[in-house]
C-alpha cells in the first residue's frame, strides 16, 4: 500500500466540499520546520507539571493569571515518538482531544504511514517528557484514524493514559489581541540560529542526550488569522510541530501549531474551528 493509498483510506467523508485554503495558506512550506521569529520572551521549561514565571514583568502578569489553566493542560500534551527510529525517534508533538484520541500534524506521521500499516514501526505518546519528571506516562498509538488531505492535521487513537485525562477542548473563536502560547517539545537545533540568542533561550540543558526536547511553553502574539490559517510569533523549533496553541487570557485552546512561513518569518497554525469540525466528523464515524 502506498502512502497515497494510506492517506486516502483515512480521509473523513465530508458532507460538503471543504473550503480551499486561502492564498496565504497555499504559499506555506510544509517542511516540518519551525522558525524562531523572536527570541524573547524565552520559552518556559516545564518541570514536573509546573513552570517558573518569565523574567519580563509584563509577561509575568499574563502567565501568573493563566497558570492554573495552563497547568491543567500540560498533562494532555505529549512528545510523539517512533521508538524504532532510535535517536531520531521524536516525531513532533501531539495532544489529547479526548481520553483516547490525540491530534498532531499530518507531516509528523505521513512518512511513517506505510510502515505503521505493515506493523514494522510503532508510535507512542510520552505525556511525561518533562524536565525532572519522575513519572513515566507513555501511551501506545493504536492506529491512525484520519489524515486531513488539506490541512496539516491528523488524529490518532491512543491507549488512555493512567491519569485518565479527558482531553483538551478546542474553541472556535479567536480574540486576535490576546497573548498566546504554544505548548510543545522544541528539539535541539544544530546551527542556523545566532549562537548567543539560541543559548539564551535554550541553553538551560533541557534536551536529552539525543537532542529530544522536553515540554516547554513558548509565549507570543497572534499576527493574523484567516479561515484556514493562524500566524503567530511564538518561539518554536523542530519538535514543536503539533503543539497546542493557547489563548492565555481565556485559557482556551485555539489551534494546532504546524510550521513556518519563511517569506513572512512567522510560525503557523491550523485554527481551532478546523480542528473542531474535523473532530466532529470523526466522532460520527468511529
Amino acid at each position: 500500500m502506498t502512502s497515497q493509498d494510506t492517506l486516502e483510506s483515512h480521509e473523513v467523508g465530508l458532507s460538503t466540499a471543504p473550503a480551499e485554503p486561502s492564498a496565504t495558506a497555499q504559499t506555506v512550506e510544509l517542511s516540518g520546520l519551525e522558525l524562531v521569529s523572536q527570541w524573547f520572551p524565552c520559552p518556559l521549561t516545564v518541570r514536573a507539571g509546573t513552570f517558573s514565571l518569565p523574567p519580563e514583568p509584563a509577561w509575568q502578569a499574563v502567565v501568573r493569571a493563566a497558570r492554573p489553566r495552563l497547568e491543567a493542560m500540560l498533562g494532555a500534551v505529549g512528545r510523539l515518538e517512533c521508538p524504532e527510529l532510535g535517536p531520531l525517534m521524536q516525531c513532533g508533538t501531539a495532544w489529547l482531544v479526548s481520553a483516547d484520541v490525540a491530534v498532531t500534524n499530518r507531516h509528523n506521521i505521513l512518512f511513517l504511514l506505510d510502515e505503521l500499516q505493515r506493523g514494522t514501526r510503532t508510535l507512542r505518546l510520552d505525556l511525561c517528557a518533562e524536565a525532572d519528571a519522575p513519572a513515566d506516562e507513555r501511551c501506545a498509538v493504536r492506529r491512525v484514524l484520519y489524515v486531513d488531505p488539506i490541512h496539516d492535521l491528523a488524529f490518532v487513537q491512543v491507549d488512555p493514559p493512567r491519569t485518565s485525562h479527558v482531553g483538551l477542548g478546542v474553541v472556535d473563536s479567536i480574540v486576535a489581541a490576546h497573548p498566546v502560547a504554544v505548548i510543545g517539545f522544541p528539539s535541539h537545533a544544530e546551527g542556523g540560529y545566532p549562537e548567543a540568542e539560541y543559548k539564551h533561550c535554550f541553553g538551560d540543558g533541557w534536551f536529552d542526550h539525543d537532542g529530544r526536547g522536553f515540554k516547554r511553553i513558548s509565549l507570543g502574539r497572534l499576527v493574523s488569522t484567516s479561515a484556514a490559517l493562524l500566524e503567530h510569533d511564538c518561539t518554536t523549533l523542530g519538535g514543536s510541530s503539533g503543539g497546542v496553541i493557547v489563548d492565555l487570557v481565556r485559557g482556551a485552546v485555539i489551534g494546532l501549531n504546524f510550521g513556518e512561513s519563511r517569506d513572512r518569518r512567522l510560525n503557523l497554525g491550523v485554527p481551532g474551528w478546523v480542528v473542531r469540525e474535523r473532530l466532529a466528523q470523526l466522532d460520527r464515524l468511529i
